[in-house]
């Protein structure tokens, strides 16, 4: 669902509520055991509780413990799909398996600590559910008895105890409850394309809800109080007075990876459209409006917040919305001569919504934004308009800039391609020596996030891919592709890079490179035409099938990630070839049957060189190509993630039929 769509059906469905069923609505209500979305009171005082679920809903737990309050008489799920509620409320509902598996280690817990025993938890579960129930087969196990039985005898090391009492109620909250009714919201919103948009966004003229199942009355031993002077009232009032989307997207020009910010209200006279009020502002506007109400209203995050709205020049309005007592505080803060155009609307405890002062009329300069590659429209986000024009003048934050700076891995690497051969020996080697003494180990450092990944040939030690129809025992190299991780962090302030070869802990090896070592690896990357080869020290592990043992019980040392085993220094090697295809070959490890030899194409390499350097000199959104997430380069310079995994864990695999054809890009 749009990111909107849950705020734009809870708009919709408070306003029914209130027009068509004559009850009293408040929004985002505390109950003591969670906050709900809607309480709705009937005119014979009865209190519906109402949880509002983008595309169905899973989530027992959270029901069961409003349920619990003791605050309301029903409780009901609206929801624009009822697929799922209907098949948990018109038959056994499939268990909540991350409530189950969380309660139940954390009463093994208390098994370890002595505060009762596994009979009691057993005893308590038998009385807590029913035959059917304790039968029910849940996650691969024959019955829910034994999935709790086995996760009680597991425990954790990183869960606390739960009291037996807590435990056995939190347990039960994994089934759904038979007490719920459901609402059905219509949202014409299909394969991410909002159509009728009039019934959507207009109170007026929306697609009215139905009841679709009844709740059934639980018990209530408390009271509700509503507050009209909060956020939630003044959202509501504003949104049933000039319609719009609640929560629209506009641009976040803060520091910030993220290209958009929610606004409370966007608003629109004339076209739904925020290109129209671009090209034609005379005749149509967009509307931002910022709710506040007694405990959200501080004046310096405010007023930075409406600096920041206007910062983005896509609204032709901006007002900032207040319960009519906050009134002069709101006057005072708009007095700034930054926020002249900003006004103000009020709101009564009656939802009568007044302007109290007018918004200067604007011209929006932008119709949307960039996000990773992709053009979003003012309001709506990753939401096509039906029959909607394209953006034509997107906003761009700074670090989306930063993704378009650097299109092409192979024109960026013409710029830094050198020739070190003066730092060669006769023999056209570039060489290092290495340290006597070992630094602390990679895992003890925070490395964040992956840069790149690399789909290379070759062979790699992999102690459990075999293939004896080809003549490859486990103890043999594994021919195939390689995957090379490249991540980037820093150590005392020095640049640092690590190359991991493999697809996991069981594969090839690692090495890592720090402050003057990275140097040496990009004087040798950057003149490999120049040079015949170039080794590059570091630290790290590889697997070597002649000593490797393959006794499970074994074997635990020789893992390659994590801290196990011990890191020793360590070189890549990496050899000049420059034929048609290939730029260089690649070897870690000291024995023939070690780590992994494999060949860097020329696309391959181009990127590789580009991606160091970038990440020397700027951060991994600049990094060329528009990947959402790191790409596996190819053979052909092409990221290959839709050929999935496999292709890495095969011997000697043929090539996915849709590389047949491909020309290289170099």
């Amino acid at each position: 669902m749009a990111s909107f769509g849950e705020a734009l059906l809870k708009q919709r469905l408070w306003y029914w509520l209130e027009t068509e069923r004559g009850m009293e609505v408040e929004g985002e209500v505390n109950l003591g055991t969670g906050r709900i979305d809607l309480i709705a009171k009937t005119s014979d005082r009865e209190v519906w509780g109402i949880e509002l679920k983008k595309q169905g809903f899973g989530e027992y737990e959270q029901a069961n413990r409003y349920i619990e309050s003791g605050k309301i008489d029903r409780l009901y799920i609206a929801t624009d799909r009822i697929e799922s509620l209907q098949k948990a409320l018109s038959g056994p509902a499939p268990l909540n398996v991350s409530t189950l598996n969380q309660n139940s280690m954390k009463l093994g817990v208390g098994v370890e600590q002595g505060e009762y025993s596994i009979e009691e938890v057993m005893r308590a579960v038998d009385s807590e559910f029913s035959d059917e129930m304790l039968n029910q087969q849940v996650s691969g196990s024959p019955s829910l008895r034994e999935y709790i039985r086995k996760r009680v005898e597991t425990g954790s090391d990183s869960k606390d105890a739960i009291s037996l009492g807590q435990g056995i109620t939190n347990l039960s909250r994994a089934s759904c409850p038979t007490e719920l009714g459901v609402i059905h919201i219509p949202f014409n919103l299909e394969g991410g394309t909002l159509r009728d948009i009039e019934k959507n966004l207009s109170p007026e003229e929306a697609y009215e809800p139905r009841i679709f199942q009844e709740a059934d009355r639980i018990e209530r031993d408390g009271t509700l109080d509503f507050s009209r002077e909060e956020e939630p009232w003044v959202r509501h009032c504003v949104w049933r007075e000039y319609g719009g989307l609640p929560e629209g997207h506009i641009p976040n020009p803060m520091d910030s990876d993220q290209p958009h910010r929610p606004i409370d209200v966007l608003s629109f006279e004339g076209s739904y459209d925020p290109t129209d009020a671009v090209e034609n502002p005379g005749e149509h506007e967009v509307i931002g409006i910022e709710a506040k109400g007694r405990s959200s209203f501080t004046s310096k995050r405010t007023a930075q917040q409406l600096s920041d709205f206007l910062a983005t020049s896509t609204l032709s309005r901006l007002y900032l919305a207040v319960p009519t007592v906050l009134a002069e505080k709101a006057r005072s803060l708009l007095s700034s001569e930054d926020l002249s155009e900003v006004g103000i609307l009020t709101v009564n405890e009656d939802g009568d919504v007044v302007v109290e002062r007018e918004a200067k009329r604007m011209e929006p300069e932008h119709d949307g934004y960039i996000e990773r590659y992709d053009e979003r429209k003012v309001g709506y986000g990753n939401v096509e308009i039906a029959s909607g024009k394209d953006v034509v003048s997107p906003y761009v934050t700074a670090e989306e800039a930063e993704r378009l700076k650097n299109s092409d891995a192979a024109e960026y690497a013409q710029n830094i391609i050198t020739d070190n051969s003066e730092l060669a020996d006769d023999d056209g080697w570039i060489r290092a020596s290495t340290t006597d003494s070992l630094r602390q180990p990679e895992s003890e450092f925070d490395q964040g996030k992956k840069a790149r990944g690399y789909l290379l040939e070759g062979r790699s030690a992999d102690p459990y891919t075999q293939d004896r129809s080809q003549g490859v025992e486990p103890d043999d190299m594994k021919p195939g592709y390689v995957r090379l991780t490249v991540t980037d962090f820093t150590v005392d302030g020095q640049d640092a890079l690590k190359f991991h070869f493999g697809r996991g802990s069981w594969e090839g090896g690692y090495i890592w490179f720090l402050g003057e070592e990275v140097d040496q690896l990009q004087n040798v990357l950057n003149s490999i035409k120049a040079i015949s080869g170039g080794e590059i020290p570091g630290q790290g592990k590889t697997l070597d099938l002649e000593t490797y043992p393959f006794d499970h019980s074994e074997n635990e040392p020789h893992r390659v990630s994590g801290r196990s085993g011990k890191e020793v220094e360590i070189k890549l090697q990496v050899t000049s070839q420059m034929d048609d295809e290939v730029a260089a070959r690649l070897r870690l490890g000291e024995s023939e049957k070690a780590g992994v030899d494999v060949t860097l194409t020329k696309p391959q390499w181009l990127d590789l060189i580009a991606t160091i350097d970038i990440l020397r000199t700027g951060n991994q959104r600049e990094l060329p190509g528009e990947y959402t997430s790191y790409p596996r380069i190819g053979p052909s310079g092409d990221d290959t993630w839709s050929v999935g995994t496999d292709i890495e864990e095969k011997v000697n695999p043929d090539p996915p039929s849709e590389w047949e054809d491909r020309e290289l890009t170099y």
